[in-house]
């Protein structure tokens, strides 16, 4: 097997989300399923702001007492990268009259709220300082949302995440996205992207590390696409607008919300 070194990357970030009209939740109930992913045997990078730091460092010694597989990153949102570079431009187009005409569903986050998109979108930002700070010398850095797994915590703890066998399943040299449909093409990216439909789950993902640098390229400039002709989506849709640019680049399971936990525990 050719990846020996996985690390799951996470971040948390208030981005008000606790007082939206529309999908809000409150911080302690991320916090609350953080813990589940953080009951995992494996290890762990974790980006947050200071407000976070200690909460989080007490919820993952619970299951690594000496934080021995655990590196807790402190940095602000607008020092982030996607805050950095696009912070200014997703306001200057999501609160424009001709976006705010085209959007057909105004509560959704990606449509109202820039800072939940730029959070999304720095994702790769994230595996990328993981990679390149070369933290547990990993080899495949795999996201999970903060928010992923909300089962009973009994089905987490200690299990070993992802299991050896399994990533022997897949083809190493690919980025692996989990997905609702095993291919999709997309004929209108404006509709796609401004639309409900997704194909690419963001909640989880496997980048080995070779091929990170490039996914982070191609997907920003799918970023830039989308504002330089008047729109924009989630991550999801970012990512369903990358992978057809070149779907060699990638595995593609399909499978429900969340069952990403199942196939590879």
């Amino acid at each position: 097997m050719a990846i020996k070194k996985p690390v799951i990357v996470m971040a948390l970030y208030d981005i008000g989300r606790d007082n939206w009209e529309s999908f809000g939740l409150s911080y302690n109930t991320y916090l609350f399923w953080m813990k589940n992913t953080l009951a995992l045997n494996a290890n762990f990078v974790i980006y947050t702001e200071q407000k976070f730091v200690d909460k989080i460092k007490n919820l993952r010694k619970e299951f690594d007492k000496n934080l021995e597989k655990t590196i807790i990153v402190d940095i602000p949102l607008n020092e982030l990268d996607c805050y950095k570079k696009y912070n200014d431009k997703l306001n200057n187009l999501m609160f424009s009259d001709d976006f705010i005409k085209k959007v057909h569903h105004k509560d959704v986050p990606e449509m109202a709220k820039p800072l939940y998109n730029i959070i999304m979108f720095n994702k790769l930002n994230f595996l990328k300082d993981t990679k390149d700070k070369n933290y547990f010398d990993s080899d495949l850095l795999i996201w999970a949302d903060a928010g992923g797994l909300r089962d009973d915590i009994k089905n987490y703890i200690n299990v070993e995440y992802p299991a050896p066998n399994k990533l022997n399943q897949i083809d190493e040299n690919k980025t692996t996205f989990f997905s609702h449909v095993p291919d999709f093409d997309i004929q209108n990216k404006e509709y796609h992207a401004m639309s409900q439909i997704r194909y690419i789950q963001g909640t989880a993902f496997f980048v080995p590390k070779s091929k990170l640098d490039k996914l982070l390229n191609d997907f920003n400039e799918t970023i830039e696409d989308c504002i330089n002709n008047k729109f924009i989506g989630s991550d999801e849709k970012i990512f369903d607008l990358t992978y057809i640019k070149d779907k060699s680049q990638y595995n593609l399971i399909k499978c429900s919300w969340r069952e990403y936990f199942t196939l590879f525990k």
